[in-house]
């Protein structure tokens, strides 16, 4: 009858060992899913941001280019208009 027990809290060891193992790799591998996704999502973040950063860096820059041509357009005009009154003058 001792080597049954021995037997059976061998093999009742082994189930829990095998448990612990398998709940482990588990959590292991649970830990590192959620690191990687948690990185992805930062890269993720990370690269919208920038995309969107560099959009409205762009719209910036295309306005202050229209303000550009508007000023431009203003001095022009602004020197017809002076051409035309001396010419009238003169």
């Amino acid at each position: 009858m001792g080597s049954n027990h021995f037997f059976f809290g061998a093999a009742f060891l082994a189930a829990f060992l095998g448990a612990a193992f398998l709940a482990a790799a588990f959590f292991l591998g649970a830990a590192f899913l959620a690191a990687f996704l948690g990185a992805a999502f930062l890269a993720a973040a990370f690269f919208l941001g920038a995309a969107f950063l560099a959009a409205f860096l762009g719209a910036a820059f295309l306005a202050a280019a229209f303000l550009g041509a508007a000023f431009f357009a203003a001095f022009l005009g602004a020197a017809f208009l002076a051409g035309a009154f001396f010419a009238a003058m003169g």
